[in-house]
């Protein structure tokens, strides 16, 4: 709708189906229903289609949706050593699926030509970092360098790009305030003192000495459940990993006085828990 050589609105119609019966796109209108929208200005979103004027009709299969057919592990088309990729064989998909698809393309002409299939190309050869970075004061405050933009009388009445782009010292300014995240993928991980206890079998049990001693036992969270002195430390673990399910861990220690040490052991658990191991439940009178 237009008035004097300007846009004034727009008249909409009402659609009642987008498809045919066939799948392709074939919108179909009722007239009748209509609605009309004020407006100075309109931009236009047109819809995107294959040109396939081009091909011979008797070179490459066509879908019903106007899209050409491949195999989707080789995305080979029916005709010998052509390939196809994007929106010619997906239809109008994102640009990342586009990438995608022709990324999986080339693999595969890759490995069609003898290659391995494998298109992994680093484009900027990588440095190792350096972890010593340095300090360098005020880096908190560094703020964003301004982007250059098109000056307002210079945007109306077209679509040129506003922002302008940085140039190159605008650009290795703005760098200087990378936090330089990528060093988390370089840092290794801490080493940590080796745990006191062990796993609870036979190989790890084979190593305790046949003599007097305390051992402890733990559960799979790593809680003390048992604290029992021995007159045989390797015996008596022998006989608990025979029948307590419930064991995980053990640690023990070689102790003479085995009965002393294993009061002392007990009190202080008591101490810090206010209760007993929970499988030496019942034995505090024989604490004192």
């Amino acid at each position: 709708m237009g008035r004097d050589g300007k846009v004034i609105g727009a008249e909409l119609i009402r659609c009642v189906s987008v498809f045919d019966q066939g799948g392709k796109f074939n919108p179909d209108y009722d007239e009748s229903e209509t609605k009309t929208i004020d407006a100075d200005t309109f931009i236009f979103a047109i819809g995107q289609a294959s040109d396939r004027s081009w091909l011979d009709a008797n070179s490459l299969q066509v879908s019903p949706y106007g899209t050409v057919k491949v195999d989707s592990s080789t995305m080979k088309t029916s005709f010998p050593s052509v390939f196809a990729c994007g929106d010619f064989v997906n239809g109008p998909t994102s640009i990342v699926e586009a990438m995608a698809s022709g990324r999986k393309a080339a693999g595969a002409i890759d490995k069609y030509l003898g290659g391995s299939g494998d298109i992994v190309v680093e484009l900027v050869p990588s440095e190792k970092p350096n972890p010593w970075l340095g300090r360098e004061e005020g880096f908190a405050y560094k703020r964003r360098v301004e982007m250059p933009i098109l000056p307002v009388e210079k945007r109306r009445g077209n679509f040129a790009e506003v922002e302008l782009g940085l140039d190159e010292k605008q650009a290795v300014e703005e760098a200087r305030r990378c936090l330089r995240c990528d060093l988390r993928l370089g840092i290794t991980s801490p080493v940590l003192p080796p745990e006191e206890w062990l796993e609870f079998e036979t190989e790890a049990i084979a190593s305790v000495p046949k003599t007097e001693g305390v051992f402890q036992l733990l559960d799979e969270n790593k809680l003390v459940i048992y604290i029992k002195g021995a007159i045989n430390l390797r015996r008596e673990l022998e006989e608990q990993l025979a029948t307590n399910s419930k064991a995980k861990y053990f640690t023990f220690e070689e102790a003479k006085m085995f009965t002393m040490r294993e009061s002392e052991l007990l009190q202080q658990f008591l101490k810090k828990y206010g209760k007993l191991p929970e499988q030496n439940l019942g034995l505090e009178d024989d604490l004192y």
